[in-house]
């Protein structure tokens, strides 16, 4: 899939298990840049590219508990669309789940979604020479 984005037209990113996100899904980071942002399946996990620049420092924000082996990235707005959350939610990661077929990556109404392995996923921030966040990463560490 070489078309994968993440949205940010807040800057505020949600991640998690991809299976539960929906239920509690709460901002892990805010301030990040507005925009459409080319990701990429790399090294087990995800990568956003905010900027040019290549990062000279990586700093860890949050390591996620991954039972269900898949994990998820979105914009806070992107949770507009998913409006039945309630007693009996609509199933939203069935949803997304069908759209992974072969793939390691999925992208589902705002949502960029990679699989791996059931255990925990590691969120990092890369910031380039001049602090800037230039990538966002999400990796698999079972």
């Amino acid at each position: 899939m070489n078309d994968l984005q993440l949205e940010l037209p807040t800057g505020v990113l949600i991640a998690g298990d991809a299976a539960a996100l929906f239920a509690d899904a709460r901002p892990i980071l805010e301030g990040l840049p507005t925009g459409c942002f080319p990701a990429a399946a790399r090294d087990g996990g995800l990568e956003v590219r905010l900027t040019e620049p290549e990062p000279v420092a990586w700093t860890e924000v949050a390591v996620l508990a991954t039972p269900s082996g898949y994990a998820a990235l979105l914009d806070a707005a992107a949770l507009a669309d998913y409006t039945d959350l309630g007693d009996e939610p609509v199933d939203e990661f069935e949803l997304l789940s069908e759209r992974f077929e072969d793939a390691d990556v999925a992208r589902f109404q705002g949502v960029l979604a990679v699989r791996g392995v059931s255990g925990r996923a590691t969120l990092r921030l890369g910031r380039d020479v001049s602090g800037a966040i230039s990538r966002i990463t999400l990796r698999f560490s079972g």
